[in-house]
């Protein structure tokens, strides 16, 4: 009789275990990279290399990886020449030709360096309190532009001590969600936020911010500097407009155009003074504002989803998003 109740019981156990086994969490990352279906950013270096972001963000373990390319054909064909793994992520820049600021949902900077065998590896991190949803960079300078939440935070990659040279935390009212750099100057820098404000800021002065712009009806999302003209600066808002502005002329726009009925996610200017928007949205649009008009002059729908990141190398542009898009186009 022991051994009949014995039996069943063991045929329980064996029939409950087995199934539950794939249902096991993922706690670890993947120890090859994978190319997930969610792209966020596309960057560019002087010598025409790129990095491309992916992230896994339905699943859930969300899992990130950097890709690394060293001309376009590799980037349009995703035959990446290096990889890193890592949590998801928002943006990547690179600071020079062989070094990678890369932002983490986890509300870390991890600096990269590349080795001659294209092997990233990690040579210096931050940690921030919370998500970083943009960098930025300067020329010939090894500082790092970052924000996360209410705070812009300025690093030194090769810091040894793990602090920010700068942090200010009491300008912004709400979230920063976008900063850009003037890149020759690197005491001066842009950012803009959910408070509706976009400030620009120069650190030799005693009050390092000033008031560039406030919108009445919508948060700013992204900001980016004209280059080329370093009077005009772009700010694009939750609402899907993307405003021209004149530093010379703060709390009012040059001009205004409406382009999605979804909220900017990122502005690129080039060197022609050409800028690219992109948004929640399947366009692709560039504008040129030399007239101080911005007039259409490039539009493209072949995206398949979100557009998330932009990215020039020299008159061409790259742009990514979700459904594993990456698209080259010739303006």
């Amino acid at each position: 009789m022991l051994d009949q109740v014995q039996e069943p019981n063991a045929f329980i156990r064996k029939k409950t275990t087995l199934p539950n086994a794939p249902l096991e969490p993922r706690n670890h990352f993947s120890k090859t990279p994978v190319i997930y279906d969610h792209l966020f950013f596309v960057n560019f270096n002087k010598a025409g290399h790129s990095i491309l972001g992916a992230s896994a963000i339905t699943d859930s373990f969300w899992e990130g990886t950097l890709l690394y390319f060293k001309d376009e054909d590799q980037l349009e064909n995703f035959d990446y020449h290096g990889s890193y793994v890592y949590g998801t992520t928002s943006d990547g820049k690179f600071i020079d030709d062989k070094t990678i600021a890369l932002a983490e949902d986890s509300g870390h900077i991890n600096i990269l360096s590349i080795d001659e065998d294209a092997t990233l590896r990690t040579t210096n991190y931050f940690w921030l309190c919370e998500r970083v949803p943009e960098i930025a960079v300067w020329e010939n300078s090894s500082r790092v532009l970052s924000c996360a939440g209410r705070t812009v935070y300025i690093y030194d990659a090769n810091s040894t001590n793990g602090k920010p040279i700068e942090r200010y935390d009491s300008y912004h009212c709400d979230t920063v969600s976008s900063v850009d750099t003037l890149k020759d100057n690197t005491n001066v820098f842009l950012s803009g936020g959910r408070d509706r404000m976009a400030c620009i800021w120069d650190m030799r002065n005693s009050v390092a911010a000033s008031l560039l712009y406030s919108n009445e009806f919508s948060a700013i999302n992204s900001v980016a500097w004209n280059q080329s003209d370093t009077n005009y600066i772009a700010v694009g808002t939750q609402a899907g407009d993307v405003y021209l502005l004149d530093k010379r002329e703060p709390k009012d726009f040059v001009s205004v155009i409406s382009c999605f009925p979804s909220p900017v996610n990122r502005l690129r200017f080039n060197t022609n003074s050409n800028l690219a928007i992109c948004g929640d949205s399947k366009d692709v649009l560039v504008v040129n504002t030399q007239s101080n008009n911005m007039n259409v002059i490039y539009k493209n729908e072949d995206h398949k989803g979100h557009v998330k990141g932009l990215s020039w190398n020299g008159d061409v542009l790259f742009s990514c998003g979700f459904e594993r898009s990456l698209i080259k186009h010739v303006v």
